[in-house]
């Protein structure tokens, strides 16, 4: 149950930090930062060079 809510809070503060703009095919991403669970946070430009597969669900 938690874990839902939780999911659904990352979610709406990911899309409040994205710029509201499409992305094109073959355009570059947004640079976002997410925190961990950890409690460190991660860069999407940090990982430059790199292969980054961003995968987004919710639970229903």
């Amino acid at each position: 149950m938690f874990r839902i809510g939780y999911t659904f809070i990352a979610f709406i503060l990911l899309i409040l930090t994205l710029p509201l703009k499409a992305v094109d095919v073959g355009e570059e991403a947004p640079d976002f930062t997410l925190e961990k669970l950890s409690g460190s946070s991660i860069t999407l430009s940090n990982l430059r060079g790199q292969v980054v597969y961003i995968f987004w669900f919710g639970y229903s």
